[in-house]
Order: C-alpha cells, then structure tokens, then sequence
C-alpha cells in the first residue's frame, strides 16, 4: 500500500525497539541518539528545516543509513578514555561515493540513502531500501538503532533523516548502481584519526571535512560524522583552525563534483545559506 508523506513523517517520530543484545560499546551512543537531537552537535542554523525554502517550495524528504559494524563481543575496558579505547579496532561506517555522473550531489562522499518513495512507511524503510539499492545491503543484517531529526540541504531543498544501524551481520557490499563507483565499510578509527580532518570554508560557511586518500569527504555527511563522533565518544583532539577553501581542496581532489553548480547554488544561497 502506498503511504503518505505525513505518515511517513509520524513514523519518524517514533524510535525503532532497541534490541538488547546491542554491542556494549554501541549501546551509549544508540541511546543517546534517541534521545538527543543532533542539531545541538552540528551547530550550524542553515541546518532546520524550513517550511519552505527560498522560492517557496517546501523540502522533500528523504533517509540515509549510517550503518555501523564491530565485533559485537568487544567490551570498552573500565574508565576508559575518549577516542580509541571506546571502540573496536574492526568498527566501521558503511560509505559511498556518488558517482560524477549523478544529477544530485555528484561527487559527493556520502551514507547511503535516497528520497522517500510511496512503498516506504517511514525513514527506516527509506534508509535500507536505498542502501540495498546502492550497496547490495542484505536487510535482514540490519539492525535498526534510532531515528534522528531531520537535517536541511538548502542547495537542494532536502530534509534529510539519518537512521543509526547496526551491521549485525556484515557482508560483501558493492556498488549495486549507476548511483555509486565506490562502496566501503570505512574505519571509525581513520575518520577519528586527526591527521585526516580538517574544515573546508566558503563565504561565511564552514564545516568538518576529511581526506579519505584522493577524496575529500564534507558536507551534510561530514557534519554528521563529526557529530556521530563526539556523541559517541569516539573523537580525538585535532585541528580544528586549519582551515581550507572548499572549491580549492575538491579541484584537488578526485571527487569529480559540479564545481561550477555548486558555487552558483552556494552564491544564490547568500552568506547565511549554503549549506550543503
């Protein structure tokens, strides 16, 4: 049957059961996304949602699954400490790269996800089935953790709704579609490591970003990441004055983003606007 956008969204209110048999090293962080709101960690205003963006269109919805795999076994030793301790070496985060071809986003590092179809019931049902798609993901070794609150792309007019998982039984991944030319279950250990980070600037936006070999990873996706990693307790200390122009560092990079929509979208945005 096909569902409404307004059931869709009362789904959203409504946080997955918690399986007891969560990682111990997982448990924290999945609570606390229920709880929480990740707006308090992204810190940036151009992130709420609008009722309507700037032409007077009002946002389409949409769900990305950030799916977290790790030993299930590994326990976080007593008073351990912020950062390495507090994570299996195996954890990773399930990332693409969106191939340059794509009308949206092109280029972008990105979770995977897509927009709301009428078949899906709610951000969880939108989330694993565009990672299916994109990945070869086998739902069934899924385990919803959380719904967060939606997060606002005002270059392309998305509410964008992360859904927290985990990879309870991992499995090859691939790229599945046109969609992506790289699938990887990536490292918290190297996203956590400070000699990758560093924030990319453009008018009067910045944002988290990191150097993943010859890609750069930013955006909507970057500050999630950067919050998923001080909630969770995963982060370490790093640089955070090092500071580089946003369209200087992707031309160097491998990205293969739309430089030139980008900054007309980013300019017609204005100065408090942008973010992508």
């Amino acid at each position: 049957m096909p569902y409404t956008q307004q059931q869709w969204l009362h789904a959203a209110q409504q946080q997955p059961t918690l399986p007891e048999n969560v990682p111990a090293w997982l448990r924290r962080f999945a609570e606390d996304c229920r709880t929480g709101d990740i707006h308090d960690l992204l810190n940036d205003k151009a992130r709420i949602v609008p009722d309507k963006d700037a032409d007077g269109h009002p946002p389409r919805y949409s769900a990305v699954l950030i799916l977290i795999g790790g030993d299930p076994e590994w326990e976080p030793k007593d008073g351990a400490a912020r950062g390495v301790a507090s994570y299996p070496k195996d954890a990773t985060v399930l990332l693409t790269h969106r191939a340059p071809t794509m009308r949206k986003h092109s280029g972008q590092v990105a979770f995977p996800g897509g927009g709301r179809e009428d078949q899906d019931d709610g951000p969880i049902a939108t989330a694993i089935r565009e990672a299916q798609e994109e990945t070869g993901l086998n739902p069934e070794s899924v385990e919803p953790l959380a719904i967060m609150q939606p997060i606002y792309i005002d270059r392309s007019n998305f509410a964008v709704i992360p859904v927290l998982a985990y990879w309870r039984t991992p499995h090859r991944v691939y790229c599945a579609s046109a969609e992506n030319d790289w699938v990887e279950p990536y490292p918290i250990s190297e996203l956590a490591n400070p000699e990758r980070r560093f924030r990319v600037e453009f008018m009067q936006w910045n944002g988290p970003a990191w150097k993943l070999g010859n890609l750069v990873l930013w955006g909507f996706t970057g500050g999630v990441i950067s919050a998923m990693l001080q909630r969770a307790g995963w982060d370490q200390p790093w640089n955070d004055s090092d500071r580089v122009d946003l369209f200087s560092a992707l031309k160097q990079s491998d990205n293969g983003e739309a430089l030139g929509q980008m900054h007309r979208d980013f300019t017609h945005a204005g100065p408090e606007g942008g973010a992508p």
